[in-house]
Formats: C-alpha cells, structure tokens, sequence
C-alpha cells in the first residue's frame, strides 16, 4: 500500500470508529481495541490486475444483532470492479453491494436479528472472483435499556444532563421516544444520532438542560414511548454547589449604590436617597450560576418592589467582572431612616446586605 493510501485507509477508520482499528492476519486471532466500533484490515489477498485489495471492517467485532457493519475496499479501481463488487457472510440477510465512493468501494451492512453469538466468516468478491476476506464477531442481544447518570452522581442546577435509550433488540418498533421530569423546562424528545451511535440504528439519545431554579433534591425522569406507554424511570439527585464544594465558583460584590443619573464609575454600599427617589443598584459576580442572569433580583422594605437586575453588556462592563444592575423607586410612604437592600444569588447560598439612608422629600 502507498503512502497516500495509508494516510486514506487510517483516516476513514478513525474518523468511522473513534479509535485506533485492530489488525488481524488470515487464519490469527483478531485483538479489539476497544469493546465496540473497532477497525480491523484483512492480509490483502491477491486481486485484480492492479495488485492486491484491502478491506477495512469497523464495527465488526463485539456486534449485536441488529447493528450496523461498515465495510471499505481499497485496491480495486472502479474500472476493475465497475458493479459487480459485492459482499457475503452468514451474519447477512444475503450479498451486500459495495458501490463507488470516490477513491474505494464501501457499503454498510445490517447484521440479521436471529443471529446466534460466535465468529461469521465475510467475503468480498468482484467480478464473482473473492479478492479478500474476514470476520464479524456477533455477541448476544441486550434487554432495551434506558441510561443517564448514576442515581448516586449528583447533578447541578442548569447543567446539561445526557439520557439516552438503547432500543436494538429483536421486536422492538417504533422512533417516537420522550422522557418527562419535573425538573426540565419542557418534555424532551430523544432522537437518532449518527456521530455517536453510528453503528447502532436503534440507539436514541437527547441532552437536555436542567432547570437553572431547581430546589435540592431527588427528581424522577420517566421515559415513554409510541402512543404514551410508559417504558422506564431513574431518579437523579439535584443539588446546587454550596462554599466548599470543589465545583463552587461564587466570587461576588455588592450591592453597591449610585445615582441613576450620573452613571455607575464605582458605587457605594451605604447611600442616601430622598423619598420617592431613584437609587441604581449594582452587583458582582465573577462565576454566576447558569441561568443566573435572567433571575437576580434586589428586595427591600424601601423599594416599590422587587428589582430584577439585568446583565450589564455596555462597553462600560468590558474588562470587569459579569455585572448585573438595575434601578428602584423608593417609596413615598416611607419614614426617614435605614433600609436594608438584599441580593440573593447562588440559589439561595449567597446572600449580601447594603443599606441606603431614606431622607425626607
């Protein structure tokens, strides 16, 4: 085999696979390099006029009924094999047509439900003619099974969660597959992805995003199938980070205070306000929790109502810390007199106190 055609031969097994492919010699066993979507090269047997063929398996080893085969065979141009390159195992329903794919013949293969465990025997020919040859390992079929995350992890407010449902098995139907929790903002519906499970057809899978407001504690993810059936359940724990966690990240300031109508150039964690007045309210936080931005408010007895703080995106936030800000009227019933001003952030684990000093009208 050439240089160019070494370069081509590992770039399509890796990038099929994820892995380094195995080698096997005619006759030798065959060592995996990892339990599923290997790669394995046959010893090139003598082709046609233009030398030797090589064949590339991947997903040949450790299969189970159902899943998917891709074959390659380099070393035959399409001259040589024109339509007549073709594939055979007891593993298949029957011959596999190769086709053209630009410098190499490939087709991908289903192996049969009934399928028994053991080692199948694979021939490829052209022309009728066997040009190279190999082996697929079937391995026994796998109950449906439904997975996301140890019940004893535990999980984050606003972190992506991966749940996925592994349906190949005999007489099983059906695409349509949605997992419903308490804790997701919405149903979710699980889909086919052929960069993951490229050799499983019946592989389904979302990742989804967990509510960012979620309280502590222990959530149930049921999985229903075609016409709402119920299929299976876990349970995931939620907790969010608290001081000490090795994942905590809370690095914050304030509030601090300043005129609406001068601008914030650093405020102040006291501040005097008339009744009735405006006061611009200002808060750090070098790590906010996801979803934060969207949900931090500032309460006090002195305000007309809670104060949703927004992101600071101006040109004035580049260079700082993420800030939040926003601007309350203070009441006009009020007394005279010191008012405490509160942000409450990192789902309740962080909680800071300024004061401004109410005067009268």
């Amino acid at each position: 085999m050439n240089w160019s055609r070494a370069v081509a031969v590992a770039a399509a097994g890796l990038v099929l696979c994820g892995c380094a492919g195995a080698t096997s010699k005619a006759g030798g066993e065959r060592q995996t390099a990892s339990p599923t979507h290997t790669a394995a090269t046959t010893a090139a047997t003598p082709g046609t006029a233009g030398g030797k063929a090589d064949l590339i398996l991947n997903g040949q080893t450790d299969a189970r009924p159902g899943q998917l085969v891709h074959m390659m065979l380099y070393g035959v141009s399409r001259a040589q094999g024109g339509d007549a390159v073709s594939a055979q195992s007891p593993a298949l329903r029957g011959p596999v047509r190769l086709r053209w794919e630009g410098d190499h013949y490939a087709a991908l293969a289903t192996l049969e439900m009934t399928d028994k465990p053991g080692w199948y025997p694979l021939t490829v020919a052209v022309h009728g003619r066997t040009v190279a040859h190999d082996r697929i390992q079937v391995v026994r079929s796998q109950r449906p099974s439904f997975t996301m995350p140890a019940s004893g992890d535990v999980t984050r407010p606003g972190e992506p969660v991966w749940m996925s449902f592994d349906d190949l098995y005999p007489g099983e139907r059906g695409t349509d597959f949605t997992v419903r929790s308490a804790a997701l903002p919405r149903p979710v519906r699980l889909a086919h992805d052929d960069d993951t499970d490229f050799y499983n057809p019946r592989a389904f899978s979302a990742r989804p995003t967990l509510k960012p407001d979620l309280p502590d504690g222990t959530y149930t993810f049921e999985l229903y199938g075609p016409h709402g059936r119920r299929i299976a359940g876990k349970r995931l724990k939620v907790r969010a980070s608290r001081p000490g966690d090795h994942d905590y990240r809370g690095k914050v300031s304030g509030p601090e205070f300043y005129d609406p109508g001068q601008g914030y150039s650093g405020g102040a964690h006291t501040y005097r306000v008339r009744v009735g007045g405006r006061v611009a309210v200002m808060w750090h936080d070098r790590y906010p929790d996801p979803g934060e931005e969207t949900r931090l408010t500032a309460t006090s007895p002195a305000f007309t109502g809670a104060l949703h703080l927004r992101q600071d995106d101006s040109k004035g936030a580049d260079g700082d810390d993420p800030r939040f800000l926003g601007t309350a009227t203070v009441r006009s019933d009020l007394r005279p007199g010191r008012y405490p001003v509160t942000v409450t952030a990192h789902h309740g684990r962080t909680k800071r106190t300024a004061y401004i000093t109410v005067t009268e009208r």
